[in-house]
């Protein structure tokens, strides 16, 4: 069976706050960080539990991309 294919979820800023960003559609619109990992992470637990790998990005001060360690 062929396994479906790694949703990236990328954490990004935006003028107007954070978003989340993923698979071409931006998800939500949170005033802090740390509000739109835990939104990410929230969708990364359902993905999972779907049987998909999950990859979180998340940009940086400088505008570079990391990846998101979670607990």
């Amino acid at each position: 069976m062929p396994r479906p294919p790694t949703l990236a979820l990328t954490i990004v800023h935006f003028p107007d706050g954070w978003r989340i960003l993923s698979d071409g559609e931006r998800w939500g619109r949170f005033g802090y960080r740390v509000d739109a990992e835990e939104a990410a992470l929230r969708l990364a637990r359902e993905a999972a539990r779907a049987g998909r790998t999950v990859e979180i990005w998340v940009q940086d001060a400088s505008g570079r991309l990391e990846g998101l360690r979670a607990a």
